[in-house]
């Protein structure tokens, strides 16, 4: 039992001792390169991480090793864009532009050395490009309650800058996503656009965000009596369905109800299925609002017949 508290009493004035000695390490800290000139490509490829040497204590080497991953430091080209306007390369001081790692970091430390040294910018110019905005949404809407009309997006494109080999396959932007839970009332917020990883240091973006609306209206459920059409029919043929009319259970938005009417709706039945369905053909919706839905088609199948002219 003497020998176990011995041991344990070591052990512990090993481990103070060992936390409060020097120690010199090489860590890799991430680094984002923000405000890149708009009117300028960039053409080499920056760090992803910076290799640092620095020096400090056990017990605060313990602390950067157990923080590292939650710290980066952000290198801003803004006064590249306002003095270096012209120019076609860059280089910027590694050890100059990272600042006080002890800062970073939240603990006294002496840097050593970084690698790289120097961190070189090659620029050429930037082709334009317009795309479109796409949101990224997941909605739970509250019962009885769903999209009133389309999703707004203020500006619903953006224009990129960059080498058009980079350009050429981005078709759209995304936003961040955005989970929106029970629903019951039209909404507006900002959203953070979303470039591609390859992307994010070497594109320059004409906005960082859009304002996006939500337009969600109560809805109840309309009845609408509509025509069979008939499409696909070899011309020396004629085909006809039992009953050429059928009902459509809808769901539509308060606002919507008393404007909705049977003409913007479009059911058919397609010559090719009677290949496959000797006796009653699926019927198919063609036709619809964007405002509305189709809950069911009574009855959903209909009797034919098909004959020469």
């Amino acid at each position: 039992m003497a020998f176990l508290v011995c041991l344990l009493i070591a052990t512990f004035l090993w481990l103070i001792n060992a936390l409060n000695r020097t120690y010199t390490k090489t860590i890799a800290i991430p680094v984002k390169f923000i405000n890149l000139p708009k009117n300028k490509s960039l053409s080499s490829e920056l760090p992803k991480e910076i290799q640092a040497d620095i020096k400090a204590s056990g017990a605060k080497l313990f602390f950067i090793d157990f923080k590292k991953h939650e710290n980066e430091i952000v290198i801003d080209l803004n006064n590249f864009n306002k003095i270096q306007s012209q120019s076609k390369s860059l280089a910027i001081n590694t050890a100059l532009s990272i600042g006080n790692l002890s800062r970073l970091f939240n603990t006294e430390i002496e840097l050593i050395k970084v690698k790289p040294d120097s961190i070189y910018f090659s620029f050429g110019k930037a082709f334009k490009k317009v795309v479109p905005v796409v949101p990224d949404l997941q909605i739970d809407f509250d019962t009885l309650y769903n999209y009133g009309d389309k999703v707004k997006i203020y500006p619903s494109s953006i224009t990129l800058f960059g080498d058009s080999a980079l350009l050429k396959n981005v078709d759209e932007i995304r936003t961040e996503k955005i989970v929106l839970n029970n629903l019951n009332k039209t909404i507006s917020q900002k959203a953070l656009l979303i470039l591609p990883e390859d992307l994010e240091e070497r594109v320059g973006i004409s906005v960082n965000e859009v304002n996006l609306t939500v337009n969600v209206d109560k809805f109840t459920q309309l009845n609408l009596e509509v025509p069979v059409d008939v499409i696909g029919v070899p011309a020396q043929l004629d085909l006809k369905t039992f009953p050429n009319k059928v009902m459509l259970q809808i769901k539509v938005g308060l606002l919507e109800y008393d404007s909705l009417q049977a003409s913007q709706f479009k059911i058919i039945v397609d010559y090719k299925d009677t290949q496959k369905n000797k006796h009653k053909l699926p019927l198919k919706i063609e036709q619809q609002p964007d405002n509305s839905s189709v809950v069911k088609i009574i009855p959903d199948k209909v009797e034919y017949l098909l004959k020469k002219h």
